[in-house]
């Protein structure tokens, strides 16, 4: 239906939809609880793995955070990779750090792995915690 009295010469057309059917949402999936907590010591030069996930077969995992700390932030060097991508490498923090990830998605099989090593042959205590959730 056109409505005549539009303001400047325009002309104003209302539409009307009819939903027949509602949509159905779909039905929750299952969701489990993940990630892991582990601690690497020792005065390795090259990478060490700290903590490591990988999303299990059939289900899709949500990276929420990962998070390090160590007792030498000076001598230790730290590198994150998720999936095929390496996040940071070679890098030192100068504090305990949590890098949020806002529900990251990643497919099946999918590893999450942090790293640490010393910058000379200190030793070095570091810890490592990943949280995440898979569904299906």
């Amino acid at each position: 239906m056109a409505i005549q009295d539009a303001p400047d010469g325009t002309l104003w057309v209302q539409y009307v939809s009819v939903v027949l059917e509602a949509p159905t949402p779909p039905e929750p999936a299952h969701e489990y609880p993940a990630g892991a907590v582990k601690r690497y010591s020792g005065h390795a030069i090259g990478y060490q793995e700290v903590v490591k996930w990988t999303v299990t077969d059939k289900r899709v995992g949500e990276l929420k955070e990962v998070s390090m700390i160590t007792d030498n932030y000076a001598k230790t060097v730290w590198k994150l990779v998720v999936g095929a991508t390496t996040v940071f490498n070679n890098v030192k923090i100068q504090g305990p750090l949590t890098m949020p990830f806002f529900d990251l998605r990643l497919a099946a099989l999918a590893v999450v792995t942090l790293f640490c090593h010393s910058d000379d042959v200190t030793d070095i205590v570091a810890d490592g915690s990943i949280v995440a959730k898979e569904i299906g």
